[in-house]
């Protein structure tokens, strides 16, 4: 095994030794500073003085001969300036292992506050590199040289790896004191490889330990966040709940984190009026309100509905533009997403719009955040998939429309869904169905050829011919009352629209048909309530 040799005085020579059995030699004074040795895999041989580990050793004997000359004991000076070194060095291993102990120390506060460092390292792992630091202070503290030098090594690759973090920051738009926070921690662990040397000094570990002290310094002083104005506003207006829901409509909004729901008359979001609920996002500036209301006439799908919506965001935000649409899940139902950019006039922000449809409803999501901070973790992003939509209201229109037309022959399904949509309640039982029906069919009557009318009238005659003769009467009188929009009783309708009912099922299915295309006509034609 290779070694070093050393060549006594009396020409013997000994080996291979390792270095630590050469330094005990040297300290119980078998061997001096001008003792032939010849290092491992070398041939030449050179005083042991010369070597970097024994730099002290000439001065140490010199020493000791003057103490001789004295009258003192000449070995004990000598061997403790031989001996000075390794003991510092033990010392100051431990002493960086210490070091390491505070910063993991560090690290575990902000995995158990991340909102206390600054925004732009949100989603580090800091929970990892607290068991990382804390595994890197163990390995020193007992002072063994293996550790020292498995700890050094890491710690240079920790170094390099802030460079590419930069880089990420900076093409992430970063251009702020968070880059100082890194160069500051780059500093620190420059600091702490330079302490796991192998020989130091006590004038080097003072040099040392001024990188760590200035490193740890500008880590806090770049790293820590301070709560801006804005955001202390906001957290005097968050809400305790982090989640919003609407049972009435199937409806729900589970933010992600960083973001809080607002209390209700806050003045920090201009949300339009009606809006269910306000939301912001106080570290990143992000702010957003949903939305929920009946489906514009003509409006079916999410697409047409965002459309609607960017209408009145361009009135609030003149410079806004469209960069693109893409559908989104949310929970059982699919939606669109539409993002945007605009100007506050000095800050360019980044705006997000989600959009669904259930039943007779539309619902939309509105955020926006500034560009600078709006793809980071918490940004704008996670929060495209937090509006959940139960499907509720679809569920309850489509039983009502199967109703409709089982219970009214003369609807089909096109009609039964323009009659619920017109409706202020959105869903109707088969009953008021029938009534809104014939109301429709009495204002279609006027614009009607003389070819239509007449068909139109073969088509009730043959209805009635159905009916039992002491009935027929009764259904030709209500049948007048409703088309004169006179009050009608609801056990009426139901009862007149079963004794219709039975006599249209009577039909052929060609009347059947041209019947249903009539009452379509003028049920797609009516104004709903409140229409013009």
């Amino acid at each position: 095994m290779a070694g070093y040799t050393v060549r006594l005085g009396d020409g013997s020579e000994i080996g291979p030794m390792d270095l630590e059995a050469l330094k005990t030699w040297h300290v119980q004074g078998l061997i001096d500073g001008d003792s032939p040795v010849r290092p491992p895999r070398s041939r030449s041989w050179v005083p042991l003085g010369t070597l970097p580990q024994f730099k002290n050793a000439a001065r140490s004997r010199k020493k000791g001969k003057k103490g001789r000359k004295g009258g003192e004991d000449a070995d004990l000076p000598a061997e403790a300036v031989r001996t000075e070194p390794i003991s510092v060095d033990h010392w100051r291993v431990r002493a960086t292992g210490l070091l390491l102990l505070v910063v993991a120390a560090a690290l575990g506060f902000v995995a158990w506050r991340p909102d206390a460092v600054r925004p732009a390292f949100d989603g580090a792992p800091w929970l990892q590199l607290a068991l990382g630091t804390l595994g890197l202070a163990l390995a020193v503290l007992p002072g063994w040289d293996l550790g020292r030098k498995i700890v050094r090594v890491l710690l240079i690759l920790a170094a390099f790896v802030l460079f590419p973090l930069t880089g990420i920051l900076i093409a992430q738009g970063e251009r702020g004191v968070a880059l100082l926070a890194l160069a500051s921690a780059w500093i620190l662990i420059s600091g702490l490889v330079a302490m796991l040397a192998r020989v130091l000094g006590w004038a080097g570990l003072v040099l040392a330990l001024v990188p760590v002290a200035v490193g740890a310094y500008g880590v806090v002083r770049f790293g820590r966040a301070a709560e801006s104005e804005a955001a202390r506003a906001v957290r005097s207006w968050s809400s305790e709940e982090p989640r919003f829901t609407d049972d009435s409509v199937g409806l729900s909004l589970d933010l992600p984190d960083g973001w809080v729901v607002l209390k209700p008359g806050n003045p920090l979001v201009a949300a339009p009026e009606g809006a269910l609920v306000t939301i912001a996002q106080p570290r990143l500036g992000g702010f957003g309100y949903l939305t929920a209301e009946p489906a514009p006439r003509g409006v079916a799908t999410p697409d047409q509905y965002l459309d609607q919506v960017m209408v009145r965001r361009r009135a609030e935000q003149p410079t806004l533009v469209e960069q693109g649409r893409a559908t989104t899940i949310l929970g059982s139902h699919t939606g669109r997403r539409l993002d945007a950019t605009w100007s506050d006039g000095t800050t360019p922000q980044r705006d997000l719009t989600v959009a669904a449809q259930d039943g007779w409803m539309s619902f939309a999501l509105v955020a926006w955040m500034p560009e600078a901070t709006a793809s980071r973790p918490g940004g704008l992003e996670p929060l495209a998939g937090a509006l959940h939509v139960r499907g509720l209201l679809a569920s309850r229109l489509d039983a009502a429309v199967r109703a409709a037309v089982e219970g009214v022959p003369h609807l089909n399904t096109p009609a039964a869904e323009q009659l619920m949509a017109q409706s202020a309640a959105r869903v109707l039982e088969p009953d008021q169905a029938f009534r809104r029906s014939v109301v429709a069919l009495a204002q279609l009557l006027p614009s009607l050829s003389k070819a239509q009318t007449r068909e139109l009238s073969r088509l009730t005659r043959a209805t009635y011919a159905t009916v039992p003769w002491k009935n027929r009467r009764r259904l030709a009188d209500y049948i007048e009352r409703v088309r004169r929009g006179e009050t009608t009783d609801p056990n009426l309708d139901r009862e007149m629209a079963e004794l219709m009912k039975a006599a249209e099922l009577q039909l052929s299915p060609d009347q059947r048909l041209r019947l249903q295309q009539y009452y379509e006509q003028a049920i797609l034609h009516t104004p709903g309530e409140g229409g013009t």
